[in-house]
């Protein structure tokens, strides 16, 4: 959805997340360590929790880019600024906290040009409050859909700064684990961020294997729902950036099925339908990411090494020198185009939650002008 939800998403009824009970805990011992650095690092807010400065009060709400399960996502500006931002409305009642506050760390703490960023975060009773980057270009979803498919050449560029922002995250030592094209967002420039990071996983190590049964269906990599006790590492999000480049190129993601069984069991069991437009270095380079065995699978230093990207200069792309395919007609800050009308129409308002859930959720408070 808009600028995005997927912490909630078991209530979809076509992209769903997937959550074993039988399976260990998301909360496991790299998140554990990181999040009890976390809490030292932001001990001092604990007393600041009660009194926190900045709440909904101070935002305009402009509009309603996107809903979920969990809650909606609004165009807003704060009043002292002139600045828009996106503001993901979470409530406590239907959010998993340990997902909620690995996205809360990941926010802050990661800065990359291809990644959203936290500029304020707050609580009420009943409900969270992220306040991130307005990418006003929307989701790559909404111009994959509106082109069908892209051109190699086109899909070279997403993918691209997609590759360097999932690098920037392994190197810290997360997996972000729900790559898709609605949670790819364009921005004014052209270029992408990455958002919603409510299924991903903060390791203590990087070669830390999960055991979590997350993700969406249609990218998911087979380690991650294979009962086989292995476990799943940095390897499952190049496995899903395989997936997202072939439903670039097709229009579909690989062995698609309404029948998620089926889906599943196809993948495991037969090989990738290679289109005839596929070039050599493309149908090589999918076959390399869409590899079932995960130590078989091309790791990042192949990808980038790869003849699909000969000529890339890759130091390059991190300081967006690419060419974006896609030219954005904006006619302003308030032009919307890019998002779908059935949201952008309906008021913009912070609904009323019916019922309350008073737990305070510790840390959770950020003011990028006090920070």
């Amino acid at each position: 959805m808009g600028q995005c939800f997927d912490s909630c998403r078991e209530s979809k009824s076509d992209r769903i997340s997937l959550e074993s009970q039988n399976k260990v805990s998301i909360q496991e011992k790299g998140y554990d360590n990181y999040r009890n650095n976390f809490t030292t690092q932001m001990s001092e807010l604990n007393e600041k929790e009660q009194m926190q400065k900045t709440d909904i009060t101070h935002f305009k709400l402009l509009k309603t880019l996107g809903k979920g399960a969990c809650g909606k996502v609004l165009l807003v500006k704060k009043k002292n600024k002139n600045t828009q931002y996106a503001m993901k409305i979470v409530s406590k009642q239907r959010v998993k906290e340990e997902y909620i506050s690995a996205e809360r760390f990941i926010l802050q703490h990661i800065t990359h040009p291809f990644i959203t960023k936290l500029h304020f975060a707050f609580q009420s009773d009943t409900k969270l409050y992220l306040i991130m980057d307005f990418c006003q270009g929307g989701e790559l979803f909404f111009h994959l859909r509106r082109a069908y498919k892209f051109s190699e050449e086109q899909s070279k560029f997403y993918i691209c700064e997609i590759i360097v922002a999932l690098e920037h995250l392994h190197k810290n030592k997360i997996l972000y684990r729900d790559l898709k094209p609605e949670n790819i967002l364009i921005c004014s420039d052209g270029h992408i961020k990455l958002i919603d990071f409510g299924l991903s996983k903060i390791l203590s190590d990087i070669k830390t294997r999960s055991h979590s049964i997350v993700g969406t269906p249609e990218y998911l990599a087979p380690e991650i729902y294979q009962d086989d006790g292995q476990g799943h590492d940095e390897q499952c999000d190049w496995w899903s950036l395989g997936a997202l480049l072939y439903e670039m190129l097709t229009g579909a993601a690989p062995f698609y099925s309404v029948d998620r069984t089926l889906m599943f069991r196809n993948r495991l069991e037969k090989p990738i339908d290679i289109k005839p437009w596929f070039s050599e270095e493309c149908k090589s380079l999918l076959q390399g990411l869409l590899n079932n065995d995960a130590s078989e699978r091309l790791d990042v230093n192949q990808i980038k090494s790869h003849g699909f990207f000969r000529g890339i200069d890759w130091e390059g792309v991190v300081y967006k020198q690419l060419e974006p395919p896609i030219k954005l007609e904006l006619k302003g800050p308030s032009d919307l185009q890019y998002f779908n009308r059935m949201f952008i129409d309906e008021p913009a308002i912070d609904s009323p939650e019916s019922c309350r859930n008073e737990k305070t959720f510790e840390n959770f408070s950020f003011d990028e002008d006090e920070s």
